[in-house]
């Protein structure tokens, strides 16, 4: 894979590198690039190395370093974390490589304009690590973005490198990420050995987990993933009364307690971090000896990912161990790793009408350049792909739109911010510009001088018994155990909450439940579902099974062996109702059952099923279900989603007009597409039963 490389690199071209975690893909880039710099006597800032969060930089910043330096380069690290005096020293003297992420290049974008012009006069080539976590995301949009306009302020053709362990499309992630560029496109990815891994799937009693993964970690190095931070502070605390040391690590864990908990685990022999997805990316935290997973993520491409922290050392196997508290959870870690075994992964999708990020660009272009005119906004994006399925008419319409709502100001025809813009992104330096994702309110909960983590204004309210609008520091309303909590492996007692700061001030205590944090589950994909189904329909042994799940998995076959044959679909009648099982996913079934319940019926569904507990006849659902053919789907989308909550989807919904704010939920929340093909093609093969029995 870095032979292959090396030649891509040096010719020029664009190239996406694939090789598994740990797979040398770093070296595999940066040497080249290195050597590049060297040939044509490059000045600063040369390269680009862009992560999604600051921990990989931080994690990376050391070896980029050391290889920047062996040829008498040098590295330097550009984040939020990174104080003032050290930019000031960059920004005088920069160095060859410039490692940071989008948010931060929007700030020099900003606030260093001509500044910016003469550090990235040089720019050669930029690599983004971890393209997979960008691809489908809105932050690889403004990851684009920031790119193009880079490319207009150093006037070349910029070479691009995205690395990836996981990603089912990566020629299609390579034409997204070469925006503009014409550069040739090359994809590294040769031929690997097949994969040795160690993986089990068991299926235990909630109370029973907790001692399971005692028992693996006990001797171990391990990480312990969980899909929720409240799983982690629970299983944390949980481990530690077990004796294991035990560290935890999410989100809402101070960056000085996620380092820490990071140092002493390389350091340490025999210990495990409970974490969310923090830990999914390519941190390196040493040599590990297993991972175990609590319940089933969501995506093939997770179970990839943390697998790979694994079976580094020579000799040693990656292992994955499932630890499932129920029968959908082990079902969803079956249909994994049949998919993973068959070496399928998720295809990233990326956006390509994203006009909520234009909106975002449109704001920081009118900073950047203190004033622009709405005729050279394309300009500056020409060629990035989250705006290429956008017409001028749309464009038109969204300027026009935030014109009207005063998010813009319009005047002599340059665009600048409105007064209503100022008062929703505005503030703190236009802070809320910096980054395209919205995040709740956040509290620092600090002791002493000590910052323990973060923790959201909806559950401080809830401990409190009053909401934010109160003023002052509170301390009143706090009694009994609802104004304790666990965060970052320890309980602690609110002491007061400052509102106005958004500061909690705690001590610690003797015991507290865990945080509750703002959040949703996600849908299942079609591919995961599928899966699943087929293997209920099956009668394959898996030797990864342990014996508790072989019990529960043959006895769901038998539950489910009248509806699950072939590609038949099938409809059963209960006691209760009548239930579709579709197994297609959820943004397939959410649409389909706002097309059966737009014509008046009461539908529900999950990723498996859509059902009605109307004590509808067979007859009837029947009838419905088959009306879906020739049901204009696209419309039903458009028609909910003018009905559903806005908020979560983007920061930038209020500058959108109401058919592309409704444009964007339908993107989000349905598929319509598969709806369409399920309506289509399932019912070719029919099969109506009767009732079978209350089946799982």
């Amino acid at each position: 894979m870095q032979e292959e490389a090396i030649d891509a690199i040096l010719d020029g071209d664009n190239v996406i590198v694939l090789a598994p975690t740990a797979g040398g893909k770093t070296e595999a880039s940066i040497f080249p690039v290195l050597s590049n710099m060297l040939s044509t006597d490059a000045q600063p800032v040369a390269a680009l190395y862009v992560c999604p969060i600051r921990a990989l930089l931080n994690n990376q910043e050391h070896r980029l370093k050391r290889y920047a330096g062996m040829v008498g380069l040098d590295a330097f690290k550009w984040h939020g974390d990174v104080g003032n005096a050290q930019r000031r020293r960059f920004i005088q003297s920069p160095a060859h490589i410039l490692m940071t992420t989008p948010e931060s290049l929007e700030v020099m974008l900003i606030n260093r304009r001509q500044e910016v012009e003469r550090l990235f006069a040089g720019l050669q080539t930029v690599i983004v690590d971890e393209i997979h976590a960008f691809a489908d995301d809105d932050r690889g949009g403004h990851l684009l973005s920031v790119l193009e306009r880079l490319t207009r302020f150093c006037g070349r053709d910029l070479q691009r490198i995205g690395l990836s362990a996981t990603v089912g499309n990566p020629d299609e992630i390579g034409a997204w990420l070469a925006g503009s560029s014409r550069r040739a496109y090359r994809r590294i990815d040769p031929p690997k050995p097949p994969a040795q891994r160690e993986i089990s799937i068991e299926l235990f009693e909630d109370d029973e987990i907790v001692g399971q993964a005692a028992a693996l970690a006990r001797g171990k190095k391990c990480l312990v993933f969980a899909e929720s931070r409240k799983g982690v502070e629970e299983i944390g605390a949980a481990l530690q009364k077990r004796d294991i040391t035990t560290f935890v690590h999410h989100g809402s864990v101070s960056r000085e307690e996620r380092e820490r908990a990071e140092a002493r685990f390389q350091m340490g022999e025999s210990a495990a971090i409970v974490c969310t997805s923090t830990l999914e990316l390519g941190i390196d935290i040493g040599d590990l000896d297993r991972v175990i997973q609590i319940g089933a993520p969501r995506t093939v491409s997770s179970v990839l990912q943390r697998m790979g922290r694994t079976g580094r050392r020579p000799g040693t196997t990656s292992n994955y161990h499932f630890l499932c508290g129920g029968a959908e959870s082990m079902l969803q870690a079956i249909a994994s790793v049949r998919l993973l075994e068959a070496g399928w992964v998720e295809d990233a999708e990326p956006d390509d009408a994203a006009t909520h990020l234009l909106a975002h660009q449109i704001m920081a272009l009118s900073l950047q350049e203190q004033g622009i005119s709405r005729h050279l906004v394309t300009d500056w994006l020409a060629g990035a792909h989250p705006y290429s399925g956008i017409e001028a008419k749309d464009v038109r319409a969204l300027i026009d739109t935030m014109v009207k709502r005063d998010i813009l100001y319009e005047s002599e025809g340059l665009l600048s911010l409105g007064d209503e813009g100022e008062r929703r992104y505005g503030g703190s330096n236009f802070l809320e510009l910096y980054a395209v994702f919205d995040t709740p309110p956040m509290f620092t909960v600090r002791y002493g001088r000590e910052d323990v983590g973060t923790l959201d204004v909806a559950f401080l309210r809830l401990m409190d018994g009053q909401d934010e609008g109160a003023g002052g520091a509170s301390g009143g309303g706090l009694g009994g155990g609802r104004s304790s909590f666990r965060l970052a492996g320890r309980p602690w007692q609110i002491r007061t909450i400052d509102w106005r700061r958004h500061v909690c001030y705690v001590e610690p205590t003797r015991s507290a439940s865990a945080a509750k944090w703002a959040g949703t589950g996600g849908y299942l994909s079609w591919e995961i579902c599928q899966a699943i189904k087929a293997a209920l329909a099956d009668d394959a042994e898996y030797p990864w099974l342990g014996r508790s799940a072989s019990y529960e998995l043959a006895s769901l076959r038998l539950g489910y062996a009248r509806v699950v044959p072939g590609d038949a679909t099938v409809v059963e009648t209960t006691d209760t109702g009548v239930t579709w099982h579709t197994f297609a996913g959820g943004a397939i079934n959410a649409l389909l059952a706002e097309a059966l319940n737009a014509d008046g019926g009461d539908w529900t569904r999950d990723n498996l099923r859509i059902k009605t507990d109307d004590r509808a006849t067979m007859e009837t659902a029947i009838s419905s279900i088959r009306a879906l053919r020739h049901t204009d789907l696209d419309e039903v989308a458009r028609t909910a989603a003018a009905k559903l909550p806005r908020w979560g989807l983007s920061k930038f919904e209020p500058c959108l007009p109401e058919d592309q704010a409704i444009a964007l939920v339908m993107r989000r929340v349905f598929d319509v597409e598969g709806a369409g093909r399920v309506a289509r093609s399932l019912w070719r093969r029919s099969r109506d039963i009767g009732t079978p029995g209350r089946m799982g």
